[in-house]
């Protein structure tokens, strides 16, 4: 597709990680975008080296290179602008990218730092007729569209639990990240929780933080309540000698456990050690799909930059699960108060951060 296409960002997310050998590929915006035929044109980063590295994988020449992105900007005007910088810049980038004409913005999670300037993005966006498409991937992955059909079709009856936990190695952090894991890894999290479930109408939130040098929370624990009424604890936090992103999903008539590599479903079958009781026996599912999610997000912006549509993961519902977040982070602060969503910015009884 002919249209000037501009990656800000050559970091992890922006194109490295397609270099890891156990990653299944595409698993970058740049893998994602050259899979779905959508040609990256122009690059940004404030880091030289990483630049150039990019401009080599890309073929780029070096008048399509810039190290400040208002410079690629004004100067390009590129149609889809992809951000894939620290979190503390999405929004000033992508309200740039709007003002500068472009069609459709593929914006790295979270969506923003903080509630304010998400909401700024989101209108701005609104005001240029501009596309903005959040980076939940989670969205475009068959096992959890899979899974999703299980639970709307009853396969393991009414839903009447969820438990989320987003565990990493981390033990600092950086200023640019903008928040802790709840932020970075946790917007998944509650996105998906989201896109399975529906929205969440109230929550109380508890957080820690295991070092006096630590930046933002170094754990979080949330009881959630969705507006359907299904009780969700999510957890996230750093700290650990792994990595593990799972939902665990509870029914009457079974459970649904998935995470990263793996998906089981439990079903009730006679127990073998307890007479009249049944026990949970798991199966593991293999759905019919391939892990295609960075390559099914481009081929919905390359559609958008034809013809704006409604798209599976929306400004508005990366701005949710933010709102989440912060939410969490207000309870916390208030001895784990209630809170009730959405925030409501002009009420004694909330905080729009």
């Amino acid at each position: 597709m002919n249209c000037t296409t501009a990656l800000i960002g050559c970091g992890r997310i922006g194109f490295l990680l397609e270099d890891d050998p156990l990653r299944t590929k595409p698993c970058t915006h740049y893998g994602g975008a050259k899979k779905a035929k959508l040609t990256i044109t122009h690059a940004c980063d404030i880091n030289k080296e990483r630049l150039s590295q990019f401009a080599q994988k890309a073929k780029l020449p070096i008048d399509h290179c810039y190290t400040d992105f208002q410079k690629l900007l004004e100067k390009e005007k590129p149609e889809c602008v992809i951000i894939a910088s620290w979190t503390q810049t999405h929004a000033t980038i992508g309200i740039q990218a709007a003002h500068h004409g472009a069609k459709v913005i593929v914006c790295e999670k979270p969506i923003a730092q903080d509630i304010a300037s998400a909401k700024l993005l989101l209108e701005t966006c609104s005001a240029h007729n501009t596309t903005l498409i959040i980076n939940h991937e989670r969205r475009y992955d068959y096992r959890y569209n899979f899974v999703k059909k299980l639970v709307e079709e009853g396969s393991i009856g009414a839903i009447t639990s969820v438990h989320g936990f987003v565990f990493t190695p981390s033990r600092s952090h950086i200023p640019q990240s903008g928040g802790g894991t709840l932020l970075h890894d946790g917007t998944h999290l509650i996105d998906t929780v989201h896109y399975l479930f529906g929205t969440i109408a109230q929550l109380q939130g508890h957080t820690k933080q295991y070092s006096p040098q630590s930046l933002y929370e170094d754990y979080a624990l949330a009881h959630c309540l969705t507006h359907s009424g299904i009780h969700v604890i999510l957890e996230a936090g750093g700290y650990r000698d792994y990595f593990l992103f799972e939902l665990r999903i509870y029914g009457t008539g079974g459970a649904i456990v998935i995470g990263n590599g793996y998906l089981h479903v439990y079903t009730p079958e006679k127990s073998q050690f307890y007479t009249g009781f049944n026990d949970l026996v798991a199966k593991h599912e293999h759905p019919k799909g391939k892990p295609d999610y960075f390559v099914q997000l481009y081929k919905e912006a390359k559609q958008c930059l034809k013809h704006p549509e409604p798209v599976t993961s929306s400004g508005t519902d990366g701005y949710r699960a933010l709102e989440v977040i912060h939410a969490i982070y207000h309870s916390a602060s208030q001895g784990g108060k209630t809170i009730t969503l959405p925030l409501d910015c002009t009420s004694s009884d909330s905080v729009c951060f």
